[in-house]
C-alpha cells in the first residue's frame, strides 16, 4: 500500500501547451510508501510539459540514461524537460515522502532563471522544508477544488514554491550546510506548532529519517539548545505568558502547554524559573481565586 493523493492529468490533450501564459499548473500530487516494495515509473518519451519532483524524505533511485541507478537523497529536486525519458523507482524501505508538479508556460526557462534555478541541471539542492511542504498542499488543494480562478492561484503558489527553493540555490554557503538549518528550521517549526502535544523527538526524527545523534549536536550548535531545550523553553514561555495574562489554572496551563502531570510542571517550572508558578503569577501577573 502506499499514500497516493494529488490532482492527476496523465492523458494531455492535443493543443494542452498553453503558451499565452507564463506558467500553468497542470497537476501536482504525493507519493509516501506505507507497506508497498517498490514503486517504479518509466515514460519512455518522457511526457510533453515539465515536471519537478522534490524528495522531502527518504531517497529515490533515477536513470538518466546510462542504464545506472543514480540515488538522491531528501533536500534535493529532479527537473524533467519536455520528452525527457523518465525512469525513476521509489522502495519503500527508504521510507520516501515525494511531491510532484507538471507544469507548462510561455519560457518556463526565463521564469526559472528568474528564481535563481539553473534549468540546465537535472538535480538540484533545495534542502528540506516544512515551507515547500505548505505550498505543495496548497497547490494540490486548488487543483482538487477548482475553486475561482485556481489556476491562477496554483501559478502563485509554485511561484512562492520556487523563490523559496531559489533563495537555497542561489545562497554562497555549501549546500549541506544550507540543508542542516532548513532540517533544524523544519524541526524548531514543528516544536513550536505542536509544544502543546506529547511530543516524542526520537520519533518525529525518525519519520523524517534523520540519524538522531547528528541532528542533536548540529540542533545545538545553531541555536545553542538542545532539541529538548528548545522544546522546554517552549513550554515554559507559553505557560510564562499564560500565567501573567489568562485566568487559567495552574492545572489547566500545565495541560495546555504540553504535561498531563501538574505537580511535574511545578517542579519543572520552579527548576528553571527559580519560582513555582504560583509564586510567578502573584509577582508578575493575574490572580486566580
Amino acid at each position: 500500500m502506499y499514500l497516493n493523493y494529488g490532482n492527476y492529468l496523465e492523458d494531455i490533450p492535443k493543443g494542452y501547451m498553453d503558451k499565452s501564459k507564463e506558467l500553468w499548473i497542470n497537476s501536482c500530487g504525493m507519493y509516501m510508501l506505507v507497506t508497498k516494495k517498490k514503486l517504479p515509473t518509466f515514460r519512455g518519451k518522457g511526457r510533453i510539459d515539465f515536471q519537478l519532483i522534490y524528495i522531502h524524505s527518504g531517497c529515490g533511485f533515477f536513470d538518466f540514461g546510462d542504464g545506472k541507478e543514480c540515488s538522491i537523497d531528501a533536500g534535493n529536486i529532479v527537473i524533467y524537460r519536455p520528452d525527457e525519458m523518465q525512469k525513476y523507482t521509489y522502495y519503500g524501505n527508504d521510507k520516501p515522502i515525494i511531491y510532484w508538479i507538471h507544469f507548462t508556460g510561455s519560457d518556463i526557462y526565463t521564469l526559472f532563471e528568474k528564481y535563481g534555478i539553473d534549468l540546465s541541471k537535472r538535480v538540484i539542492t533545495v534542502g528540506c522544508s516544512a515551507e515547500y511542504v505548505l505550498l505543495f498542499n496548497k497547490i494540490i488543494l486548488e487543483l482538487q477544488l477548482k475553486r475561482d480562478n485556481y489556476a491562477e492561484c496554483t501559478a502563485l503558489l509554485f511561484g512562492q514554491l520556487l523563490i523559496a527553493m531559489g533563495r537555497v540555490t542561489t545562497n554562497d554557503e555549501h549546500s549541506s550546510i544550507v540543508t542542516d538549518k532548513l532540517s533544524i528550521e523544519s524541526a524548531a517549526n514543528y516544536f513550536h506548532e505542536h509544544f502543546h502535544d506529547q511530543i516524542s523527538i526520537d520519533k518525529y526524527l525518525e519519520e523524517k529519517n534523520i540519524n538522531t545523534n547528528t541532528f542533536f549536536r548540529k540542533f545545538k550548535t545553531y541555536t545553542g539548545l538542545s532539541p529538548l531545550q528548545y522544546l522546554l523553553d517552549i513550554r515554559l514561555s507559553n505557560a510564562k505568558s499564560l500565567l501573567k495574562n489568562a485566568d487559567y489554572t495552574i492545572s489547566e496551563i500545565s495541560s495546555i502547554v504540553g504535561y498531563d502531570n501538574p505537580l511535574y510542571f511545578s517542579r519543572l517550572f520552579h527548576k528553571h524559573v527559580g519560582m513555582s508558578p504560583r509564586e510567578y503569577r502573584n509577582n508578575c501577573g493575574t490572580s486566580v481565586f
